[in-house]
C-alpha cells in the first residue's frame, strides 16, 4: 500500500481514519478531489493526503516535470535512516528516492517537497519512487529516510532539476491545471459522468458529492461528475500503528556511499 502523507497526518490518523464515511471526514473530501483528477490523469487516488506528485498529469497546465542529475547513492538499512548523498548540484530543487522494501514489517517514508511526505507499508512488499523528495537541509548533505524500526529496505537516490509549467488562466482570471508544490488552481481536472474531460472548481470538489464540470472558462457546463464513497471503509490498525512507528522512530547517521 503506497500511500503521500503530511508530517502532521499521524496524530490525528486514528480519528481520521474512523469519520471515513461521514461528512465529517477531511479524507473523504480530499479522496474525492483525488478522483476527480485520477479520471483524467490515469492515476491511483492516494490514501492518506496527497502530495504535489501525486497529482501531476503529464501535459496539463502545471506539470512537473523531472531530470535527474549526478551521481547516485545506493543504500540498504533497516529503520530510520541519514543518508548521505553528497553536496547538491547549484541546479538541484529534489530528490529521486527509490525505495524497495526488504521485509514485510512497518512503513517507510520519504519527506518530499512542501513539507510533505510519501510513503509505503511493507507488509505487501513491494516499491515506491518519489520524484520530489526533499533537498538535504541547509549545510547538510543528508536525506531522512523515516522507517519503523523493524522495517528493512533499500534506497537509491539522485538528485534532481524541477520544471513545473504555469497554470492556465481563463477571462475571468481564474487559474486551471494540477495541484503542485505551489498551492492549487481555481479549477482541476475532471471528468464528467458520461466521459467529458473538463474542469471542476477547487473549493466545490472538496466539499461536494456532486459537482459541475465546466469547459476552461469556468462558466460553460458541460456536465455533472458524481463522486460514490463506500459508506463504510474499515479502520486498519496496522496502518495506523505503522504510521505511529515511524513518527517515533529516529534516523542513524551510519551511511554506507
Amino acid at each position: 500500500m503506497s500511500i503521500d502523507m503530511h508530517p502532521e497526518t499521524a496524530a490525528a490518523i486514528r480519528a481520521e481514519l474512523a469519520a471515513i464515511g461521514t461528512r465529517h471526514s477531511g479524507l473523504q473530501r480530499r479522496q474525492r478531489r483525488s478522483r476527480l483528477v485520477a479520471s483524467v490523469a490515469g492515476i491511483a487516488a492516494v490514501a492518506v493526503t496527497t502530495s504535489a506528485a501525486a497529482l501531476v498529469a503529464a501535459g496539463l497546465p502545471g506539470t512537473t516535470t523531472t531530470a535527474a542529475i549526478g551521481a547516485t547513492t545506493t543504500v540498504t538499512r533497516t529503520g530510520p535512516a541519514l543518508v548521505d548523498i553528497g553536496r547538491a548540484p547549484d541546479s538541484a530543487d529534489a530528490v529521486v528516492v527509490e525505495i524497495r522494501c526488504r521485509n514485510h514489517i512497518g512503513m517507510v517514508t520519504v519527506p518530499t517537497v512542501g513539507d510533505g511526505g510519501s510513503g509505503r507499508s511493507c507488509r505487501e512488499g513491494g516499491s515506491l519512487r518519489v520524484v520530489d523528495g526533499r533537498l538535504p537541509a541547509a549545510g547538510t548533505t543528508t536525506v531522512s529516510i523515516e522507517a519503523s524500526p523493524g522495517t528493512r529496505w533499500t534506497a537509491s537516490l539522485r538528485y534532481a532539476s524541477a520544471v513545473t509549467s504555469e497554470w492556465g488562466v481563463n477571462a475571468h482570471g481564474e487559474t486551471y491545471g494540477v495541484e503542485n508544490a505551489t498551492g492549487h488552481p481555481d479549477l482541476v481536472p475532471g471528468r464528467t459522468d458520461d466521459g467529458r474531460r473538463g474542469w471542476v472548481r477547487w473549493d466545490e470538489a472538496a466539499v461536494a458529492d456532486d459537482v459541475d464540470v465546466y469547459e476552461t472558462d469556468g462558466v460553460t457546463v458541460i456536465g455533472r461528475s458524481t463522486a460514490t464513497v463506500a459508506p463504510e471503509v474499515p479502520l486498519d490498525q496496522g496502518l495506523v500503528d505503522e504510521l505511529r512507528s515511524v513518527r517515533t522512530a529516529t534516523p542513524t547517521p551510519g551511511v554506507t556511499r
